[in-house]
């Protein structure tokens, strides 16, 4: 595990998240800024807890969203949807 670790290609994983405008890593540190955001205001307004299945729900919209993002170069049908494309 640590061998593929240390060999692993890390100048091609930096490329990749900082290609963009703006950079790649950055929009997906944007988006789930809003989310954890979202999640702290909901919070200190005191509402009451959410259910599993809506905490599920939204990890999951979040994991699908930031995988629109990092893809999107393959979907292009999609890219008009999705800002700096």
């Amino acid at each position: 595990m640590a061998d593929q670790f240390l060999h692993a290609p890390w100048n091609d994983i930096y490329v990749f998240f900082t290609k963009g405008h703006p950079p790649l890593a950055l929009q997906i540190l944007l988006l789930n800024t809003v989310v954890l955001a979202l999640f702290m205001a909901r919070r200190m307004r005191g509402a009451r807890a959410v259910r599993s299945e809506t905490s599920i729900a939204i990890q999951c919209f979040l994991i699908f969203a930031n995988a629109l993002i990092m893809f999107r170069d393959y979907f292009p049908s999609i890219r008009h949807w999705l800002p700096y494309s």
